[in-house]
């Protein structure tokens, strides 16, 4: 079963994930590479051109496109889990991991280039709003971790694998 993780852009969902599948010797999905794969050009790109619309439902797509993996680690976008339907799917396929940091952190640790590559982050007031309305969605994960500012990836990944094994997850 998949390990699905969720949280606000920036968090490091990439990073723990990649740490976490070597950590159980699995294999590591960024949904969001699927998704560009599947369009043939970057987040950016798809949103100016189709709109956001349109990314939803390529994402949702390449979502239901995980039921095929038996283990895995699964960093979803930063909206994904916010939409009903895709956390359905995520409940039918496997767990789903909450990466919680505060908004600021996120912020500060971003680059400008990163910032300015995520079309929902160039307005900071706007983002901000969207990071406070997105965390109900977060919190029907079905584990969180709390991430603590300047917390190293390495120990929140160890953490995570701990969560993991005392919780009997199968990934």
């Amino acid at each position: 079963m998949p390990l699905y993780l969720v949280g606000f852009m920036g968090v490091g969902k990439t990073q723990l994930g990649r740490r976490v599948a070597r950590g159980y010797h699995t294999r590591f999905v960024d949904l969001d590479h699927w998704v560009t794969a599947a369009a043939g050009m970057p987040v950016k790109n798809i949103f100016e051109r189709w709109g956001e619309t349109y990314f939803r439902d390529l994402e949702h797509a390449c979502l239901r496109c995980t039921a095929q993996l038996r283990s895995a680690v699964v960093a979803t976008g930063g909206g994904t889990f916010t939409y009903e339907r895709n956390r359905q799917v995520v409940e039918k396929l496997g767990t789903s991991l909450w990466i919680d940091l505060d908004f600021d952190s996120i912020i500060g640790r971003m680059s400008e280039r990163g910032r300015r590559s995520r079309p929902l982050l160039q307005d900071e007031k706007k983002a901000r709003a969207l990071f406070e309305a997105r965390r109900p969605a977060y919190r029907a994960a079905d584990l969180k971790v709390k991430v603590q500012p300047g917390e190293p990836a390495g120990a929140v990944a160890a953490r995570i694998l701990q969560m993991i094994r005392e919780r009997n997850c199968v990934i």
